[in-house]
Formats: C-alpha cells, sequence, structure tokens
C-alpha cells in the first residue's frame, strides 16, 4: 500500500482532469456571497460516540434551523476502539448543560465510552447504579432528552471467542424470544441443542449483556419526567431474538407506568440524536408537520429491511410519532411528501419512479428522499435513475441512502423538516429574498453532503476501496498510520471528481431557487475528506458551495 499512494494519486489526479475536460458549462450567474442567519438557541449534544453521523451531522442540521448544536471536546471523545473518557465527560455536562436551551444526553457514552464500547459491555453493575444517581441529580433548569441503546443482536468482533460462536448465539438469542412468545415444546428442545453447542461461559456472558442492560434501562425509565425525556433505542436489531424480548419488556413498563408521553421507544440508533433535535425545535415552534409517505412499489411498506426489528413502514410511523410530527394520505395536505425506496432482488428503480419524483417537484412539493437499498448496491438506489433521467435534484428537500433503514429514514425527516419549518417561519416572518435564498442553498450544501457520502463513496467508492486495500495486504478495518493517509488521498481524488461531475451534469444545471424573476444557481461544488476512524466503514465529509444569482 505504502509504494501505491503515489500511483493511486496520479491516477486520481488523471481522472479529475479528464473529467474536468468533458463537462460542459454551468450557465452563467452573477457570484453572491449569502449570509447564514446567526443561531438563536444553543442545544447541547453529549453524542452517542463521535463518528460524524451522530455528532458533526447533528451540528449542521441544527444550522439549518438556526440551533448551536455544542459537542464535546474531541478530546473527551471515543475514538474507534479507544472509549470516551467518561470521567471528563460528565463534568462536561454538568457545566454546559446549565448554559444550553435543551440537553440531548447518551447514557451510553456516559456509561461505556460509545457504542463500540457498549457492544464490550465494559461498564459493572454498580458504575450503572452511580450514572443513574448522577443522572437523576443533574439538575433541570431546561429540558433535558436521554437515550439509552438496547444492545444489538450480534456480538462485537473484538469478542473473542465469543464471535467463534456468532452463528449459535444469534441462534439461541432468536429460539429463546420465540419459546418465548409460543411456549413451544419443539422450539425448546431445538433451543437446549442449541445452548449445548456454546460454551457455557459465553453464552453466560452473552446472556448477563441483555439482563444488565434491561436493568439499567428499567433504572433509566424511572428518571422519566416531562422535562426529562427518555428515549430507547435498538442497535441493529431483529424482528425476533433477545432483543426484542427488552423492548417488549420496556415497551410494557413504559405503559404500566403511564409514562407514554415522557418515554419512548425507537428502532434505530445513530439517527436518535437528530431526530430528538428535530422534536425540540417541533415544539418551539409550536408547529406539527403533516408528513405524506409515498413508497416507490407495493411491497416496499412491509418490507423487512436489514438490521431492523420491524418492517419500513411501522419504522417511519414511529419516527414519525417521536418527533410529534402526524401522516396524512393526500401529497395535498402535506408539509413534507417522503418518498420511500427500499431496492432489493425483486424491485430495482426505473425510469417510472424518476418520472414520478420530477412531477412531484414539477408541482413544487417538498420532497425527502428515503433511497435505502437491501443489498447495499448501487443499482438498488433511486438516484442513479433520478442522474440518469435529468431530475433536478437540487429541489429535494432532503436525501439520505446510510446503511440501515431507519439511519436514512431518521436523517431524511430530520433534514427535510428542519428546512420545511425554517422556510415557513421565514416566509411568516416575511423575510427577502435573498435570506429565503440563503436557506435554500444551505440545506442543498447538506444534501449534496449526503449524496457523495451515501451514493458516491459507500456505495461506488467504498467496496472497489475495500478490494484495493485487500489486494495490497492492508485491513480496510483497522489501517496503520501511513495506510490510513493514502487511502484518504485516494478517497479525496475519488470524491473530488465526483463532486464535480454531480455540479455540472446535475446540481449546477437548472436554479435551486427561484423568486422575483431571480434564479439562484449552485457555481462550485468542492468537498474535503478523511477518515474519521482508522477503517473505511464511513467517511468524514466537508462540503463547500458557491452560489450565483441571475435575472432571468
Amino acid at each position: 500500500m505504502r509504494n501505491s499512494s503515489k500511483i493511486i494519486f496520479i491516477i486520481c489526479t488523471i481522472m479529475l482532469i479528464s473529467g474536468i475536460c468533458l463537462r460542459l458549462a454551468l450557465p452563467s450567474s452573477i457570484p453572491l456571497k449569502l449570509k447564514q442567519p446567526t443561531p438563536t438557541q444553543s442545544i447541547l449534544l453529549l453524542p452517542l460516540d463521535s463518528r460524524p453521523v451522530c455528532s458533526t451531522m447533528v451540528q449542521k442540521l441544527g444550522a439549518l434551523a438556526g440551533l448551536n448544536v455544542i459537542l464535546p471536546p474531541k478530546s473527551y471523545l471515543d475514538n474507534y476502539q479507544t472509549p470516551s473518557d467518561r470521567q471528563k465527560l460528565f463534568p462536561w455536562l454538568q457545566k454546559n448543560q446549565l448554559l444550553c436551551d435543551y440537553s440531548i444526553i447518551s447514557a451510553d457514552n456516559l456509561l461505556h465510552g460509545g457504542l463500540l464500547a457498549a457492544r464490550m459491555n465494559t461498564a459493572t453493575p454498580s458504575e450503572e447504579d452511580e450514572l443513574l444517581k448522577q443522572l437523576r441529580q443533574l439538575p433541570i433548569t431546561r429540558q433535558q432528552a436521554i437515550f439509552s441503546v438496547i444492545p444489538r443482536l450480534l456480538v462485537s468482533d473484538q469478542l473473542l471467542p465469543d464471535r467463534w460462536y456468532q452463528y449459535q448465539l444469534m441462534r439461541y438469542s432468536q429460539l429463546a424470544d420465540m419459546v418465548r412468545i409460543t411456549g413451544s415444546f419443539a422450539l425448546t428442545q431445538e433451543l437446549r441443542r442449541t445452548e449445548a453447542k456454546i460454551p457455557p461461559k459465553v453464552l453466560e456472558k452473552y446472556r448477563s449483556r441483555y439482563q444488565q442492560s434491561d436493568r439499567f434501562n428499567l433504572g433509566l425509565l424511572k428518571l422519566a419526567t416531562d422535562d426529562r425525556r427518555i428515549t430507547f433505542g435498538q442497535d441493529d436489531a431483529s424482528p425476533i431474538g433477545l432483543p426484542h424480548a427488552s423492548a417488549v419488556k420496556l415497551q410494557s413498563s413504559i405503559v404500566a407506568q403511564k409514562l407514554q408521553q415522557q418515554a419512548q421507544l425507537t428502532y434505530g440508533a445513530d439517527e436518535i440524536a437528530s431526530l430528538l433535535l428535530v422534536r425540540y425545535y417541533l415544539q418551539q415552534s409550536n408547529w406539527q408537520p403533516k408528513v405524506y409517505l409515498h413508497y416507490a412499489s407495493p411491497k416496499a411498506e412491509s418490507a423487512d429491511m436489514p438490521y431492523m426489528a420491524v418492517c419500513v413502514g411501522a419504522a417511519l410511523r414511529n419516527q414519525l410519532k417521536l418527533i410529534g410530527a402526524s401522516e396524512v394520505s393526500t401529497p395535498d395536505s402535506a408539509d413534507l411528501i417522503c418518498y420511500v425506496n427500499c431496492g432489493n432482488d425483486d424491485f430495482r428503480p426505473s425510469v417510472k419512479q424518476a418520472q414520478e419524483l420530477q412531477q412531484m417537484l414539477d408541482q413544487d412539493y417538498k420532497v425527502a428522499l428515503i433511497d435505502s437499498s437491501t443489498n447495499f448496491e448501487a443499482e438498488e438506489l433511486l438516484l442513479p435513475q433520478l442522474l440518469a433521467n435529468n431530475v433536478p435534484i437540487n429541489k429535494l428537500a432532503a436525501y439520505a441512502a446510510w446503511n440501515t433503514f431507519s439511519n436514512s429514514s431518521g436523517t431524511a425527516l430530520a433534514q427535510g423538516l428542519l428546512f420545511c419549518g425554517r422556510l415557513r417561519q421565514l416566509q411568516t416572518a416575511g423575510a427577502d429574498p435573498e435570506r429565503l435564498a440563503a436557506l435554500f442553498a444551505a440545506n442543498l450544501n447538506f444534501t449534496a453532503e449526503r449524496i457523495l457520502e451515501d451514493y458516491y463513496y459507500q456505495k461506488l467508492v467504498h467496496p472497489q476501496l475495500r478490494q484495493t486495500l485487500e489486494a495490497f495486504g492492508a485491513n480496510p478495518v483497522e489501517l496503520d498510520s501511513e495506510d490510513k493517509t493514502a487511502t484518504e488521498q485516494y478517497i479525496q481524488g475519488k470524491l473530488s471528481l465526483q463532486a464535480y461531475k454531480l455540479l455540472h451534469d446535475n446540481l449546477g444545471r437548472t436554479p435551486f431557487y427561484q423568486q422575483n424573476g431571480q434564479s439562484y444557481y449552485l457555481r462550485d461544488l468542492s468537498v474535503g475528506a478523511k477518515l474519521p476512524w482508522a477503517r473505511i466503514f464511513e467517511a468524514e465529509l466537508q462540503v463547500w458551495t458557491d452560489t450565483g444569482v441571475k435575472t432571468e
């Protein structure tokens, strides 16, 4: 890999220059500096972990709605397999939450040091009790939202020898839940046979993960009040298994204690902070948005997507309920349309779906595209069809095509509703065209970032990059510093080319906003890329855009 880094960089540079020469000129426009508004409120976020999807992306979403999202110092947070500094995080929280209008707090980060550390179950019962005591004593001068994540079905890859029994543990988990539900003698017999294939210490450790999680989460539920709302998520879940049993137990406790307004269960993890941010914004705006769910295929609503505990329709309605939005039955009555694509072996989007979405945009509907793929393949996404058929994706209210369905839907809902809500506020206040254009430009910047990461990086660059790294003897999930630097150069070159193509083929060819004879165009789009951790699973992108105006 070290000897090839210069070659990779030269190849990417040649590709970039070749691509530039082949692109058509953009429509002429006068450069315009659009000022973004000064934030009006401060939101404290103690994230699930340091990955961009859990931290800086929430900051960028907040900026769309004039919310300043404050994160802990980077040195306090986790770095891949190194947990967060828990001794510093809670004092930081105590000090800074008093200065903010709202606090979003990950119990898993305070307890374990991040999501990956939580999968290792690093905290002891006494540490759990101490954290519950600290949270109980935390002053509620402003509203708080605390969230905790039920452990996932699969054990961590870092756990040995546990991961050697991954299939047996997964099967045990599913059978144990099915026996709980049905009481079947035949399933009980199969459960006993499966137990016998797992070393007793490994099985006991696996069981204890859920027992300990249940104990802590039930204790956390006791802290729920109108000003301290509790949310429980699920990490890489399944419709059946011990995580499902834990969710059922929690939901039953919420109902039994009549805490449905103070505590909620949802079906994801990484997107929870974004959803809680939207919930606060909607409450402060005194607005209950109406959302129309449109599915690209007849079977999409009932589809079971990977790592999801419920079907697509149930997951979406759960998220709408969590944030305080309502579902409507017609697009004309909606503030936002969620266009939901779930590509799989039996359904791949075509020109029909591209034309359908084009018609929605032509009618000036605000559309958030949730572009999901069962097999994590580009061919199952709708975006390639939109690009091939010249659909102006700069008019989308939101876009997301991240790894799990709940991550994508949560991100798209958050972006779409924050954008629509802020637009509603500005229009009601009689904002001038440039201020409205600034909002549309900021939203397009976020959309471009999601397209470059969720589509170009995750679906196109990542699979090839993994093969390249493995061919050169590098480990894609454990890069040394030299390999990480060379890999970042490779990603930077690839995404810079894709950003240029995206701008000249679509985003910059038509105005992203028009009013009073003024058309606002995207003039430039550039991207900075690096790896937040020493692995290629996710990239950390920063997108910059320049805008122009033209009288038409």
